[in-house]
This record gives C-alpha cells, sequence and structure tokens, in this order.
C-alpha cells in the first residue's frame, strides 16, 4: 500500500514538524509513504501550488492508495482544503488533526464559512485527532468517522532522569496561549524559598517581549534558552528537573511526551489531551490554566523532595513505554490504513 503523506517541512519548528519526521522511520508491514511539502517558512504559497501538482502527478505515476494530511487551523486548515481538491474522490483520504486551537479559529468564523469547513470534513474518509476531548469537539463539526491516535515519541531503554535538579524546562513557542507569561509569575514566587531553583524557556515566538518582561520584573532566576535542535535537547534533558507547560490550549504536546520518554514529571494544565497522559500526582502534575499560587506551591514541594522526584520521574517513564511508543503508534496506523484502504469503518 502506498500512501502520499502532506504537511510542513519535516526541517520546520514544531509538534506537526516531530510527528513528520518520526513517520519518516515508519517501516511496517507493505506500507510504503511518499512524503510531500505543503508549507515552508519561506515560500508558502509557491509551495502550496507546488505540491497541488505534485499530488496529481504522484496520483498518476506511483499508484497512491491513501492520501494522509496533517492539518491545524487557519492557514494549514485552508492550504490543506485547497490541495484536496486536486484528489478525486475515488481516492481515500485522512485529516490527522494536530491543532490546538481549532474551536476557537472556527468559533470565529462567518456562517457560510463554518458550513464550508463542515463539509470540508465531510469529504474526507476519516478524520484523526489527539486526545477524547477533540474527538468531542470534531464529531459536532462532521458525519466524517472520527479516530484517536495519540502522539508518540522515540523512548529511550532506560529512564537516566537524575534526582536534585533545580532546573525547571519549558520547551515549546513562548507566548500566551503557552501560558509563558504565567512562568513569569510563577518564578518570582518561588525566588526566595527556592533560591536555586533556574526557569529556561526553550522555543521561538515572543522572544523579545517575553524578555523585556524578566527586565521589567527584575528577575534573576528565568532565561529564554533559544531553540534547540534534537541534539541539544537531549543535553538539556539530563540535567532537568521538570518540565512545565502552563497552557490554555493544546492537542497532545509533544514536548510533554519527549520529557517523561526521559523520565522528566510534568507540572502541566487539563486542556486538550494532555489529562490522558497526565496522571495528576501519579506521575506529574496537573492544574487548571492561571493556577500560577497552585504551580509555586507544587514546585516548592517537588524540588525539596527527592522521594517524590524518583516516584514521579519512574512512573512518566513507564506511562511512555507502556502506551506511547512510537512502534505500538506505527501499529495503529498501520491498522487504519489498511482499514480505509479495505473499504471498512
Amino acid at each position: 500500500m502506498k500512501i502520499s503523506m502532506i504537511g510542513p517541512d519535516s526541517k520546520a519548528k514544531g509538534g506537526m514538524a516531530t510527528v513528520l519526521n518520526n513517520f519518516k522511520s515508519f517501516t511496517h508491514t507493505d506500507c510504503k509513504i511518499i512524503f510531500l511539502t505543503s508549507w515552508r517558512e519561506k515560500h508558502r504559497i509557491w509551495t502550496a501550488i507546488k505540491c497541488f501538482f505534485q499530488i496529481r502527478k504522484a496520483l498518476k505515476q506511483q499508484q497512491i492508495d491513501l492520501i494522509h494530511f496533517h492539518v491545524a487551523q487557519k492557514g494549514s486548515f485552508f492550504r490543506k482544503a485547497f490541495l484536496l481538491v486536486a484528489i478525486p474522490k475515488r481516492y481515500h483520504t485522512v485529516f490527522h488533526m494536530h491543532a490546538s486551537q481549532f474551536d476557537t479559529f472556527y468559533e470565529e468564523q462567518p456562517t457560510f464559512i463554518k458550513k464550508w469547513i463542515g463539509k470540508v470534513f465531510n469529504r474526507v474518509d476519516e478524520v484523526v485527532v489527539l486526545s477524547q476531548e477533540w474527538a468531542q469537539f470534531y464529531r459536532g463539526l462532521t458525519n466524517t468517522k472520527i479516530s484517536i491516535i495519540e502522539n508518540a515519541v522515540f523512548i529511550p531503554k532506560e529512564n537516566s532522569y537524575m534526582t536534585n535538579q533545580k532546573l525547571i524546562i519549558t520547551f515549546g513557542k513562548i507566548g500566551e496561549r503557552k501560558g509563558s507569561y504565567d512562568i513569569l509569575n510563577i518564578a518570582k514566587r518561588i525566588e526566595a524559598s527556592v533560591p536555586d531553583a533556574k526557569f529556561i524557556l526553550y522555543g521561538d515566538g515572543e522572544v523579545n517581549k517575553f524578555r523585556q518582561q524578566i527586565r521589567d520584573l527584575g528577575l534573576s532566576n528565568i532565561f529564554v534558552g533559544g531553540w534547540l535542535d534534537d541534539e541539544m535537547k537531549i543535553e538539556v534533558m539530563q540535567n532537568a528537573a521538570v518540565h512545565l507547560l502552563p497552557s490554555y490550549q493544546e492537542g497532545l504536546p509533544m514536548a510533554i511526551l519527549e520529557t517523561m520518554s526521559h523520565g522528566i514529571p510534568n507540572i502541566s494544565t487539563d486542556v486538550g489531551g494532555i489529562s490522558e497522559v497526565i496522571q495528576d500526582k501519579e506521575n506529574g502534575y496537573i492544574v487548571q490554566p492561571g493556577e500560577c499560587q497552585k504551580v509555586a506551591e507544587l514546585l516548592e514541594l517537588f524540588l525539596h523532595s527527592p522521594e517524590i522526584q524518583r516516584k514521579l520521574s519512574d512512573r512518566a517513564y513507564q506511562t511512555l513505554v507502556d502506551k506511547f511508543s512510537i512502534d505500538d503508534n506505527f501499529k495503529k496506523w498501520t491498522y487504519l490504513y489498511r482499514r480505509i484502504n479495505q473499504g471498512g469503518s
């Protein structure tokens, strides 16, 4: 079976590109994946137009059985809807939804665009989402079958987490949606109680604005580390105590899966699919968005207790081994591809 996989440049920043890179290791059974790029940071419109003709060519020359679209909100959705036009209805199609804000994006649209969005979803054979919460949302938009396949990561053979660390890391885009400015509040609250704690946010986004707020608040325990490649990320994780992601909207963040696969406990919020990975007080901590004081209290407890660190680390690592390994993820995709290709429901 041949699958054409359509999404952003795998060298781009962000979780969707990470997922695409993971698929490059897909070697299961008789499935062969052909990758087509629909978005690059430069030449965005030209890349989408070029992809349109590449799809048509692939369908004619390579006997494609199924087209797997990686989709988010806003421009990503409009691009994939445009590319869908290139595909005759006899071909099977899947929309793999990575969007963290599709609900907000949808509600902001006028009625006629909402109806059109529904028609786009009705056009594909299946919509794949990252969590139960998102499945419930998309069922309200379309009659197309909704399936849940969580994100996954490559997992180290051993948990190398070290207790008694004081480094609090955050991976991802810096901005309000990720709760980045709440971290300023949290850092200020624990500055006196855990003086050796250090917060570092690794990512792009509102970097200059964030640094200015650090200066305005006079904080000396929080820094911006920039975007990391995979090798640098592993090096940072070796010295991390906890990963903090106080987001207001999410899908299923790759940053949480990546850090937990290295045994790093997470403190995060009950949004998107996060609570389907993190069990509060079992393998990490779950709070509500905006609960800065509670996060500060949890950090104080956690950073002063090697026993809690060890327990949460071991359980975080085991959660990933049991439920979020790449091998299991690829088996789910293989099953879905075969079922759709055989006309199953």
